[in-house]
């Protein structure tokens, strides 16, 4: 019956839904996200904001603050001169730097014989009204430092609960930060005008920001698909490698040619304050010289600094010996000779495989010539501008082609040589996270997880009424000794590793470039090694915690579930030994397979540990005799003991099991760790033996190299033995 005029009509009863052909349009995917970000905590997204906006501004005030030989007589004021610094640090992200002289008729801009030139900056170049000089330079200091600053401003969002919306706002507000920035960055003094290009500066301020943020909050999920894509996840730590070394390789060489420049007669203060922003620029210059790759300069029209005609040269290993000395050039090539030899010691360290220090290599060349491109400096001149008169185009830049030749032969070379040189030394290649061993889509997918912290090893109480049960461990490192290297080697790898070091003597002899060399690497300690000893501190399973500073890698809260029925599948009696892997027989009565370059490192508390030369990653084995206890009475425990003192414990399985056909328990788990933040994540088998003995193999690891970590405790556990050795 329809409704009387009038009346409205009742409302639908609850649960009521519309026919199919009257239900509400829902938004889309992308509108719902937009809806959800405009939604969210933007308070919070303006203080991280801040973070960015606030460097550019305290680094425009610095560049402001000296008058730059006006004198007395300023004629660019400090406002000026802070609003021309903002527009020379908005290069950074893309904008521009243009300067305009006004014509006749202009107020500021009629000379007094009445031609287009100011009275402040001269005349003489060019004709009235079209005088202007634009400047193309990357301060890659700037670059480097604003992202360094969007980086803590993303992780402290992302110890909030930010997620991809974060991003979205946070971007936003940087982005129209950099615009009205670059707007006000246009002045105008004594007739002629700055334009900063402020459109420009907020699109790659826009692009930059959400990279960075969105890849910090959203680390955990790319984790997760990582996990489940082992050639993806190389790519990733080739990447990371890549980029440490190429800062690392930067640094140096900045650092080397502010040296130099400081050293130059007539440099003063002032000068060396504007070498600042530039300093990478400066960098990757002298690496491209040191690699044999020269700065060239290319000059054509008229200048008032040049003069006349067209030139062009460089600057590279042969002018610097006819500038300076021979010795500068032994410099220069030891500079180049540690700078190779670091990117490709790198590379051995930190990758799996060859296959992955190939690609770090490879990447680290790629990143270097992308850099090249952009450190170049070059100005266009039209008329007299500002005391610089003109007509036409001047440019210094490092040569990209010869980068990339000389490039390809130094960082393939080094790639080559560096794991012969480690093994030389005693370090032998190893891996933050070794190459899967699992054939592929056969390797154990590792549960979704979050983190738990671990608390000081002091703080684990110890029941009187038991044995001190083993102690698992914080994963640290991967420690190859002499004597495994020596055990695995063979008569032709011997035979090579002679070959490798009489051609890697004769190459790099000049100047004692091997010494140097392998000092640098010896100093090295970048990858956050620990001594055994730290390490041995924290085998409490109630209190291991990672005190390096490693960046977090905090996400979202795996799902806890309880397996009282979990089994591990007997191994034969002959166990297969997966590629990469050695079977070691330990004199505690027990053996298994670890990657080929671990060895025996300690035995401590009951607890055997082997690791290897580099990286995090160890086994842990607790080994104790006549055990009062079943393994999973020991695990219920233990695991009070660590939900008490760990922040953030979460359980992910916990129940008996059998192992080899005996009695046993596993436990996995993950907590956050207190100081730096980060998710670690552990696993433990344990079992009682025939004679009483309970053997327990534990290995913990940050998340984002866990599926690795599970890949070498899976092998260990499939390949487990006793050897009957009393």
């Amino acid at each position: 019956m329809a409704p009387q005029p009038g009346h409205a009509p009742r409302p639908a009863p609850p649960g009521y839904a519309p026919p199919p052909g009257h239900a509400p349009v829902r938004p889309s995917p992308a509108g719902e996200f937009l809806g959800r970000a405009m939604r969210g905590d933007w308070a919070g997204s303006s203080k991280a904001a801040a973070w960015p906006t606030g460097l550019i501004l305290a680094l425009a005030v610095a560049l402001a603050i000296p008058s730059y030989g006006q004198g007395d007589e300023v004629v660019v004021g400090w406002s000026d001169r802070l609003r021309i610094a903002l527009a020379m640090l908005l290069q950074a992200f893309g904008g521009g730097f243009e300067l305009r002289a006004e014509g006749p008729g202009s107020p500021y801009g009629s000379g007094s014989d009445g031609s287009g030139g100011s009275d402040a900056f001269g005349a003489g170049y060019g004709t009235a009204g079209q005088a202007g000089a634009t400047l193309s330079l990357v301060p890659l200091t700037v670059t480097v430092l604003w992202v360094g600053a969007l980086l803590l401003a993303a992780r402290a969002a992302r110890k909030q609960g930010g997620g991809m919306e974060a991003a979205v706002r946070i971007s936003a507000l940087v982005t129209g930060a950099i615009l009205v920035l670059g707007l006000f960055a246009q002045p105008d003094i004594a007739g002629v005008s700055v334009s900063s290009s402020p459109l420009l500066a907020a699109l790659g301020a826009l692009v930059l920001s959400l990279l960075v943020t969105g890849g910090v909050l959203q680390q955990d999920a790319a984790a997760q698909w990582l996990a489940q894509r082992p050639a993806a996840h190389a790519v990733v730590r080739a990447t990371g490698t890549a980029v440490r070394a190429l800062g690392a390789v930067i640094a140096l060489c900045a650092l080397i040619g502010f040296v130099a420049y400081a050293n130059v007669d007539g440099v003063d203060g002032t000068a060396m304050l504007l070498t600042l922003p530039v300093l990478p620029n400066i960098g990757l210059a002298v690496l491209g010289v040191s690699w044999g790759a020269p700065v060239e300069y290319d000059v054509r029209g008229e200048f008032g600094w040049f003069g006349s005609g067209t030139e062009h040269g460089g600057f590279g290993l042969s002018e610097l010996g006819d500038a300076v000395n021979g010795w500068a050039v032994t410099g220069a090539v030891l500079t180049g000779v540690v700078c190779a030899l670091y990117a490709g010691v790198s590379a051995a360290r930190r990758s799996a495989d060859r296959r992955e220090q190939a690609i770090a290599g490879g990447l680290f060349l790629v990143l270097y010539l992308l850099l090249t491109g952009f450190s170049g400096v070059s100005a266009e001149l039209s008329g007299d501008v500002a005391g610089v008169g003109g007509q036409g185009m001047a440019e210094i830049a490092p040569s990209v082609p010869d980068a990339l030749l000389f490039g390809l032969l130094w960082v393939g070379g080094a790639v080559l040589v560096a794991p012969h040189l480690l093994r030389l030394v005693g370090r032998p290649a190893g891996t933050t996270a070794p190459a899967p061993a699992w054939a592929p889509g056969t390797q154990p997918q590792p549960p979704a997880w979050n983190p738990p912290p671990r608390t000081p090893p002091t703080t684990v109480p110890t029941a009187t009424h038991q044995p001190t049960p083993y102690l698992p461990y914080d994963p640290r490192t991967v420690h190859l000794g002499p004597a495994a290297a020596a055990a695995t080697a063979t008569t032709a790898r011997r035979r090579s590793v002679v070959v490798w070091s009489v051609t890697l003597v004769a190459a790099v002899v000049l100047g004692g470039g091997v010494t140097a060399g392998v000092l640098f690497l010896k100093n090295d300690r970048s990858d956050g090694r620990r001594p055994p000893s730290a390490a041995a501190e924290d085998d409490r399973p109630a209190a291991s915690g990672s005190g390096d500073s490693a960046p977090p890698e905090a996400g979202p809260a795996p799902s806890p579930t309880t397996s009282p029925t979990a089994s591990v599948t007997t191994p034969p009696a002959a166990p297969t030994v997966p590629d990469g892997y050695r079977m070691v027989s330990d004199s505690a009565g027990f053996s298994f397979a670890v990657p080929v370059q671990w060895d025996r490192e300690s035995e401590k508390n009951h607890q055997i540990t082997y690791a290897g030369s580099t990286g995090r990653a160890e086994l842990k084995v607790g080994v104790i005799r006549n055990a009062p206890y079943t393994s999973y009475e020991n695990f219920q425990n233990l695991e009070r003991t660590a939900d008490a003192n760990q922040k953030n414990y979460r359980r992910l399985q916990l129940g008996a099991n059998t192992f080899q056909g005996l009695q046993g328990a596993i436990w996995e788990y993950t907590y956050e760790d207190k100081q730096s933040g980060e998710t670690i994540h552990a696993i433990d088998q344990s079992y009682i033996a025939d004679d009483g003995t309970e053997y327990a193999i534990y290995t913990t690891e940050r998340h984002r190299y866990w599926s690795d970590a599970r890949q070498i405790f899976d092998t260990a556990l499939s390949t487990w033995m006793l050897n009957d050795i009393d």
